[in-house]
């Protein structure tokens, strides 16, 4: 098994900064932790990065046009980093509904956002936090079962001995990313071949991470709404 620790001394090895059999000092292993925790956090960011999805279930109360997710939010789960058109509800009848998604100008345009309706055509996300704001339109009148895709992000090592277990390709790649990482913080460079890794590795990531991989909900199963909203200005 790999710890984060382990991670760490290989990046280090990589830029001759420790020689084999050699330990970094607590402080300076603490640093590099909190190194590997930034870059993950980043790398969260990136979602070819990540390799998976999380679907987050609750039921929208009818009536209500905003509703929050996040651990403080009216739906207490995992703050999104980006919620995914895959997003669907489910109606009284059991069948499942795709939602358009449009950004703030788009909603800002609907004049008249209390607009009621069986089903909402469109959903606007604010990536507001510690919670995400969610507001859709019409406003359903009826409570709906909604599915809240987003990515499931990579977790950050805790500590030195946290076991890092990820699919394959993953550790390969935060060695040598953590080293590039790493490098400025000792004063060096990394080597030519170490960069190329860092990004050949990352590259075979984001091939084997692209959405057109992974299964997904076709959308001839989804039922959609064709007619022309005058509200929102779009088909939908």
């Amino acid at each position: 098994m790999t710890t984060a620790g382990d991670l760490i001394n290989g990046a280090l090895r990589l830029l001759g900064v420790l020689a084999e059999g050699e330990v970094p000092s607590a402080d300076t292993s603490q640093d590099c932790l909190s190194a590997f925790d930034q870059m993950v956090d980043s790398w969260n960011t990136e979602r070819l990065s990540v390799y998976s999805t999380i679907d987050q279930t609750f039921t929208w109360p009818a009536g209500e046009r905003i509703r929050t997710l996040g651990p403080s939010g009216n739906f207490v789960g995992i703050r999104p980093i980006q919620l995914m058109e895959s997003t669907y509800f489910i109606g009284p009848s059991n069948l499942s509904f795709g939602v358009q998604f449009v950004n703030e100008d788009q909603y800002n345009g609907i004049a008249l956002k209390t607009v009621t309706s069986t089903y909402p055509n469109v959903i606007w996300v604010n990536n507001t936090f510690p919670d995400v704001t969610m507001h859709v339109y019409p406003v359903p009148t009826s409570s709906l079962l909604w599915h809240f895709i987003s990515v499931q992000t990579l977790d950050q090592p805790a500590a030195l001995s946290t076991d890092v277990t990820l699919p394959p390709g993953y550790l390969r790649a935060f060695r040598y990313n953590l080293a590039c990482e790493l490098a400025p913080e000792f004063g060096v460079e990394p080597s030519g071949q170490v960069v190329r890794i860092a990004v050949s590795s990352k590259r075979n990531l984001k091939r084997i991470n692209n959405p057109d991989d992974l299964m997904a909900l076709p959308y001839p199963l989804i039922v959609q709404n064709t007619r022309f909203n005058i509200y929102s200005g779009s088909y939908g």
